[in-house]
């Protein structure tokens, strides 16, 4: 029989509204989509609408609808979560 072994990421979201969890990191299973730490944080924070805000790790924007793994995230993950200002301006 096969072993299977679930791997996991450890992730904080960081908002304007503040910082959840308060403390340290949520452990969370690698497969499971992004958007399900970002209700928490919304819930936990009492933010009223984040319609048109992004989750940004690293500099890159993320799909929140797919998984940590299919966003290529592990390990400790830092997720800014805001309004979009968009780049504006030419380059």
């Amino acid at each position: 029989m096969e072993e299977h072994h679930e791997k996991f990421v450890e992730v904080r979201v960081v908002t304007t509204s503040g910082i959840y969890p308060e403390a340290g990191f949520d452990r969370v299973p690698e497969h499971q989509v992004v958007d399900v730490v970002l209700k928490k944080a919304d819930h936990h924070l009492h933010i009223t609408n984040t319609a048109g805000w992004i989750a940004v790790v690293g500099g890159r924007k993320i799909d929140i609808a797919r998984s940590y793994r299919e966003n290529a995230l592990a390990g400790r993950v830092e997720i800014d979560w805001g309004p979009d200002h968009g780049a504006g301006g030419y380059a």
